[in-house]
């Protein structure tokens, strides 16, 4: 495995970025002008077992095969990143396995058959509930505690719920 290949980090902020928001400012002293791979994949793996957990902890109502599919899509994705052998093949697993899980968590992941033409970004193509409905509810308690950021980071909401 090359672990040390030359890797720009500029290259790669916004994701170096993500990862000291979620693990820290640790993370960010590790991964200052770091070009270890072994690194990179650490904190890569890490993010998605932090994505099954939460999603374990925070998807209170959800079928068994949806909860299987989601543990599968991530550990998969692990699996991959363990077996990169450079940064463009890390993202890539990363970048695929995220981009997945997303559209799993939306209803579905679109599959669209090799002789069908290529869908286009419009309505009646994109509905993904054939099988299930996501459905984003807000108890009064998480409610106060949005206003609350929202007041602390400046971005305070009026009576309606809209921000100012």
């Amino acid at each position: 495995m090359t672990s040390h290949t030359y890797m720009p980090i500029e290259k790669y902020y916004s994701l170096k970025s993500i990862f000291e928001r979620i693990w820290g400012k640790n993370t960010y002293i590790e991964l200052k002008h770091c070009s270890d791979l072994r690194v990179w994949k650490k904190y890569a793996q890490k993010t998605l077992k932090a994505s099954k957990l939460a999603i374990q902890e925070t998807v209170q109502i959800r079928d068994e095969h949806w909860q299987e599919t989601a543990n599968m899509i991530i550990e998969h994705s692990v699996d991959q990143i363990g077996h990169a052998t450079d940064f463009d093949e890390l993202f890539h697993s990363l970048s695929a396995g995220y981009i997945e899980l997303s559209f799993h968590q939306i209803g579905l992941v679109p599959t669209r058959p090799l002789n069908m033409r290529r869908p286009i970004l419009k309505q009646q193509e994109w509905r993904l509930d054939a099988y299930r409905s996501p459905q984003y509810v807000q108890s009064p308690e998480q409610e106060k505690a949005l206003d609350k950021k929202l007041q602390k980071s400046g971005k305070i909401k009026n009576g309606n719920g809209s921000a100012l």
